[in-house]
């Protein structure tokens, strides 16, 4: 079972940080709403919502391109390494 692990920080002053990190299986359980009249989009992760991630439009839209450029790396790593035969 492949496990994702997603590191973030969430503060940062004066030398101060603080980070949060979940890991997700491949199975997860995501969903979303909006706040249409705010822009705001909560994505949630987990069968009870145990993680969510409130962002405005143009942060969501920074997200999608720097997630859409990771996946193209990620599929062209995948891609590049030998099969291994038993």
């Amino acid at each position: 079972m492949e496990v994702v692990t997603v590191s973030m920080g969430l503060f940062g002053q004066s030398g101060v940080y603080q980070e949060s990190w979940v890991e997700m299986r491949a199975d997860v359980t995501m969903s979303y709403e909006v706040d249409r009249d705010n822009k705001i989009a909560t994505l949630t992760f987990g069968s009870r919502n145990e993680y969510s991630l409130a962002i405005g439009l143009r942060n969501l839209e920074q997200l999608l391109e720097l997630a859409s450029a990771a996946r193209l790396d990620l599929v062209a790593h995948a891609e590049r390494e030998p099969v291994l035969e038993r």
